[in-house]
């Protein structure tokens, strides 16, 4: 619902830097040909007005989870390494008149953020498509449910996050006939338990008797799930 709308933020946050990155590193190939003159002192005095402007806000959005905060927190930080690369720049130009350094500190320093922006991408593309959150270790979830006295098998497991933050989990889950007879709620609170272990917690479990699923699909769930 609604809370996806910050994935399409992270989306389009990430294409404009990736794109304005592309862009700044094609306009700094030529400057190592043809070396820019530049106002040294200048420079120095707006990259302390820029870096402590953009510092502030990038150590406030990094605190926060969202995928879409960590876009916009690299985007911070994206400027704050500009401004620090032009305050660097200009003091190394100001005193030594080396001007090939400023083509070359927006190369590099553009590199690293496109980097890390492609790498939330990525992030973001797998929540879209439900995939299972890097955070979680499925085997090792199936594995702890397994265990649970009067499971027989799992089948359709689904984790997926919902917006890069909230991990959401359902499954089929086996039990035999004592269990499900006697203490299927007891049993269901004790998978739900160790989702939360796995920092899971919302989830859908439904409870199936070994006789209920029967068949070559069920019995090919059955062999996924051992």
């Amino acid at each position: 619902g609604y809370q996806r709308l910050s994935l399409f933020s992270a989306l389009f946050a990430a294409s404009i830097l990736i794109g304005g990155s592309i862009v700044i590193i094609l306009q700094a190939i030529p400057r190592f040909f043809n070396p820019e003159l530049v106002n040294a002192f200048g420079m120095i005095g707006i990259a302390v007005v820029g870096i402590t402007f953009n510092g502030a806000g990038f150590f406030l959005l990094k605190r926060g989870e969202s995928l879409n905060e960590k876009v916009l927190s690299w985007h911070l930080l994206e400027d704050v390494l500009g401004w620090v690369g032009i305050f660097i720049g200009g003091v190394v130009i100001y005193f030594w008149k080396f001007y090939l350094l400023d083509p070359i500190m927006t190369v590099v320093l553009t590199a690293f953020i496109l980097y890390n922006v492609i790498k939330n991408l990525r992030e973001a593309i797998n929540i879209l498509l439900h995939g299972v959150p890097k955070h979680i270790d499925l085997e090792a979830v199936k594995q702890d449910m397994k265990a649970i006295k009067g499971v027989l098998g799992i089948h359709d497991i689904h984790i997926w996050s919902l917006e890069g933050e909230t991990d959401i989990f359902t499954a089929h889950v086996v039990l035999d006939d004592e269990t499900l007879k006697e203490q299927p709620e007891q049993t269901r609170q004790t998978i739900k338990e160790i989702l939360e272990n796995h920092h899971i917690e919302h989830s859908t479990i439904e409870l199936e008797s070994q006789y209920r699923c029967v068949g070559v699909v069920c019995e090919e769930r059955h062999k996924k799930s051992e």
